[in-house]
């Protein structure tokens, strides 16, 4: 198991708890919710009594309730005696099967409940299932004091609408822990990757495994070692057979059902400026009201972990927003322009080819800067500062005036005590060449920063983080470079 050391800590303890424990797990689609569970069960904590039911995005309410019967079966053995035509009734077969097993086979372990994708199951809520959770929970789960009842799913702003935040729910203020499964981080891929999959790569390409497939765990489970990282991805996107060829829309589809159009209209505006935009912005470019629609929209795909409020320095409100989810940002570039006729009538490996073009040098270039700013706490490992941060934005200048030129800062690290990082980041295949008019922009964006962004005290330190580092030249010389961090660095450093 990669990571997820909390995650099973806490799974544990709920184990050793002398109370019933409902913990909640959510995280986007694929990211290894059902794994995590599955692997603290079945491999460390086999004496606990466990029941799993699944449901599913495609099934009406009254066929899952079937499934849930029949779940109950598959896990016990037993049939129920007499027609079972609501959730309550299906609860109560439920308890009074764990009742019996109790009873039969004398077992004296947590009663382990998992109930996966729970968001599917009643999507509406019109079938009763959410009251008959909730009855469960409160007269039988809590009172028994030997139970773990675990609710999980993907659509993550479903379980917070309607488990965390609706005050008239039936299981409101009742979770006893929440686990937030994130994606795997640059270093827990490396890990996976190397130690896990077998790869035998460098740092630059574990950052090209990373800008495609994100951290997400089932993805990365497809790559194969025996295979270069063009063939993976040739197999795996561009290919009508491919494991990920139609995963984008069934990703929207399984989450937002109805909404799913909508959700993917404002992930594809956001994918046409790499700094961003506001929600006045996305409202005005998709020709739309600001009104509740997009504002719960833009919060789903946040709870989802697709895309990130990115606040500008020194301003609290009108934050701009960017995708954060490198797989997203892959699809809309790279797949999305293929039609099913292109992808079958390709006359040779498309990703292999694409390499060595300039499109392709500037995308991983554009998407560098994206892994770095979203995985800001490695980057605070690498300068030892990660005690001393108060918070990281970015910073833009538009000048009116013919004498000055804008300037635009794209991570803004602010320390305690006054102290400023402004991080560049360069990915090329070798050392990075400050060339004269780099430096005067970069010169430009200091100068610039310390007359408009600045008031009162302040210390700022010019930070380069390449993929090998930066060559000494005078262009590099003249800039006071405070640290010049390298991908390896990022990734081994600490």
């Amino acid at each position: 198991m990669i990571g997820r050391i909390k995650e099973l800590k806490l799974l544990s303890n709920a184990c050793e708890s002398n109370k019933s424990e409902l913990i909640s797990v959510y995280g986007r689609r694929r990211i290894g919710k059902t794994y995590l569970i599955n692997y603290m069960f079945k491999e460390h904590r086999k004496e606990c009594l466990f029941f799993r039911f699944t449901g599913s995005y495609l099934l009406d309410s009254n066929t899952q309730r079937e499934n849930f019967i029949e779940s109950i079966y598959d896990w016990f053995g037993v049939e129920p005696t007499k027609e079972i035509n609501s959730w309550m009734n299906a609860f109560n077969f439920l308890k009074r099967t764990i009742d019996s097993e109790f009873k039969n086979k004398k077992v004296n372990e947590k009663v382990v409940i998992f109930l996966d994708e729970v968001p599917w199951i009643d999507k509406k809520n019109t079938n009763g299932f959410l009251g008959a959770l909730g009855h469960f929970w409160n007269d039988y789960c809590e009172i028994k004091e030997n139970v773990i009842l675990i609710i999980c799913g993907s659509n993550s702003s479903w379980i917070k609408n309607k488990i965390f935040e609706d005050t008239q729910g039936p299981l409101y203020q009742r979770l006893t822990h929440k686990i937030h499964l994130k994606p795997f981080t640059l270093k827990e891929t490396a890990s996976y990757l190397i130690d896990e999959k077998n790869f035998d790569i460098d740092s630059k390409t574990i950052f090209e495994v990373y800008m495609v497939f994100g951290g997400v765990a089932k993805y990365l489970s497809f790559l194969n070692p025996k295979l270069s990282l063009s063939e993976n991805i040739d197999n795996l996107f561009f290919n009508i057979d491919g494991h990920l060829y139609k995963e984008y829309d069934d990703i929207f589809k399984s989450l937002f059902q109805d909404k799913s159009k909508f959700y993917t209209s404002i992930i594809q505006y956001l994918c046409t400026k790499q700094s961003g935009f506001t929600q006045t912005q996305i409202a005005s470019g998709l020709d739309i009201s600001m009104g509740a629609k997009l504002k719960d929209g833009i919060n789903d795909l946040i709870e989802c972990g697709f895309i990130q409020g990115l606040s500008k320095y020194n301003q609290k409100t009108n934050a701009k927003y960017i995708i954060s989810d490198p797989y997203c940002l892959f699809h809309n570039k790279w797949v999305k322009e293929h039609s099913k006729n292109d992808i079958a009538n390709l006359s040779k490996p498309y990703w292999t080819s694409i390499q060595s073009s300039s499109q392709y040098s500037i995308w991983t270039g554009f998407i560098f800067e994206i892994v770095c700013l979203t995985n800001i706490e490695m980057y605070l490992d690498a300068r030892n500062t990660k005690g001393l941060s108060k918070s990281h934005s970015y910073w833009n200048f538009v000048s009116s005036n013919e004498n000055e030129k804008g300037a635009q800062i794209d991570i803004l690290v602010e320390y305690q005590n006054n102290v400023y990082d402004i991080v560049e980041c360069k990915f090329y295949n070798d050392e990075f060449v400050i060339s004269k008019d780099y430096k005067d922009n970069l010169q430009n964006k200091l100068s610039m920063f310390k007359k408009y962004g600045l008031k009162g005290k302040y210390e700022i330190k010019l930070i380069m983080l390449t993929t090998y580092g930066c060559k000494h030249n005078s262009h590099y010389n003249s800039l006071n470079i405070a640290d010049d961090i390298t991908i390896d660095d990022l990734l081994f450093r600490y």
